[in-house]
């Protein structure tokens, strides 16, 4: 296929697949991506970006079409979908794909946000998911923004972002809304227009205070992908060619080149959903295996935590790059994306959840004195695993990490490990159904009722049964919120 009919052929495919097309792992897969995504929005709820946020789009108003997490408040459905998805990844708890960047933060939120107000289906909730975070996963896969030249030298576009998951709360809201092959195209084009500008090439190399955008805002992403399609349904045209072509989307987000196969690679045979990693905990993916080694190492000394005298962890040179190493945390963004501060809040602040990343943890004096005892350098033997990687498909599936803990009494112990817990591509690191239902109890109890939680939980393992929303957006407003 010439690079001239992508965009006409993801349009296509966003509006003609119908679950059906999805195999029973792509549903079920599609699932488990819906209750890890809500359990990081309720967790999400309470970060002060996601407070901000709130009342400037309350104070807003507007015709109540959707509800808002937890608190229960009733907005536009552009608005609740801004909200939503902001809450979804403002812990940095949610899936990667591919470790190339966080997805169902732009599919889920606004997938139930239009099915509450539009009257949908489950199974209609369950396809416009499924297929959304496809026809993103694609798109953005199909992205090179780091690539490995023929004398072994590194070469880093300098212009990168996200901004591609934009596309999944597109496909989502073009499908519940009914669009037309046509007007996907055009919504397509409209989405590129609007969406945020990539600036994760910019905020990577931003030292502490980092700010509360991050690498992106997600809420601005799905908002744009909505509101491209409500343009789309009243006639707006858009550039109907916008991922095609030598001055397309990929040269628009500064890609050195587009990888076009990825885009149709077995389209609708292979579900990118499938291929996602989940997370254990809300920091960076980068810093899983970090977490992972530290509670192995940790339950093998069998210590308590003051008895832990160092931490030596060895981790690839980009984590160095992006100051993944420095214990400095003035924001909870920095504390999501510190590795000695990760680590002490596993030692300090109890399983991982919303109260890893609250104002008392972030300035906990037992948190930071531990994270003093953290030291993060480069690991040599990481950087030709992951180049081989790159080299094949412009990203790497690894995250070579080595860690050394000593105890007081001198005891050391050692571990070292090239994936990351949750990872669907290696057996030993797969999540299975009770541990992701475990995270989402732990994310939502500070806000949510052990019924609620039960029953959400209940809901979506079901979610091709419901008949609508109803009963699961319920199930996420906080019993004591008290909607205007």
């Amino acid at each position: 296929m010439g690079a001239t009919r992508y965009t006409r052929t993801l349009a296509e495919f966003a509006t003609d697949a119908s679950i059906g097309d999805l195999s029973p792992s792509a549903i079920e897969a599609t699932k488990r991506v819906v209750l890890d995504t809500l359990g990081c929005a309720v967790g999400g709820r309470g970060v002060a970006s996601s407070e901000i946020l709130t009342a400037v789009k309350v104070a807003a108003g507007g015709t109540p079409e959707s509800t808002v997490f937890v608190g229960g408040e009733r907005l536009p459905c552009a608005a609740a979908v801004h909200l939503n998805s902001h809450y979804a990844n403002a812990l940095d708890a949610e899936e990667t794909i591919r470790h190339s960047g966080h997805l169902a933060a732009c599919a889920v939120p606004p997938a139930l946000s239009i099915a509450e107000a539009m009257g949908s289906s489950g199974i209609d909730i369950l396809g416009a998911i499924g297929v959304g975070f496809d026809v993103a996963a694609r798109i953005g896969l199909s992205l090179r923004h780091i690539d490995i030249l023929d004398d072994g030298t590194i070469e880093i576009a300098p212009v990168a972002g996200l901004s591609w998951a934009a596309f999944a709360a597109t496909v989502a809201a073009g499908r519940l809304y009914g669009l037309d092959a046509d007007q996907m195209s055009q919504a397509f084009g409209i989405t590129v227009a609007t969406a945020p500008l990539p600036i994760a090439g910019q905020w990577g190399n931003l030292p502490s205070p980092r700010p509360m955008t991050k690498y992106g805002m997600y809420g601005s992403m799905a908002e744009a992908g909505v509101f491209a399609v409500h343009l789309a349904r009243a006639g707006f045209a858009g550039d109907t060619t916008i991922l095609d072509g030598d001055r397309g989307f990929w040269r628009i987000m500064g890609s050195r080149y587009c990888e076009w196969d990825s885009m149709t690679d077995r389209l609708g045979e292979r579900w990118l959903i499938e291929e996602t990693s989940f997370k254990l905990y809300p920091a960076c993916r980068f810093s899983t295996p970090a977490l992972d080694l530290f509670y192995e190492l940790w339950e093998r000394a069998g210590v308590e935590a003051d008895e832990i005298a160092a931490v030596d962890v060895a981790v690839p040179h980009a984590m160095m790059a992006k100051h993944m190493d420095s214990p400095e945390v003035r924001t909870v963004v920095d504390g999501q994306f510190s590795v000695p501060h990760n680590l002490g809040l596993a030692a300090f602040m109890g399983p991982p959840g919303p109260k890893w990343h609250t104002a008392a943890a972030m300035v906990d004096l037992k948190v930071r004195e531990f994270a003093s005892r953290v030291s993060v350098h480069v690991y040599p033997e990481a950087g030709p695993m992951m180049e081989k990687l790159i080299r094949k498909q412009g990203h790497s599936e690894l995250i070579p990490t080595k860690m050394m803990l000593t105890t007081r009494s001198g005891k050391s112990f050692e571990a070292l490990t090239d994936h990351a817990s949750g990872d669907p591509w290696e057996e030993g690191a797969l999540i299975g159904d009770a541990v992701l239902q475990n995270k989402f109890r732990l994310f939502c109890e500070p806000y949510l009722s052990v019924g609620q939680i039960g029953d959400a939980i209940s809901i979506v393992g079901a979610l091709e049964e419901e008949p609508d929303a109803t009963r699961l957006v319920a199930a996420l407003v906080a019993e004591t919120a008290i909607a205007p």
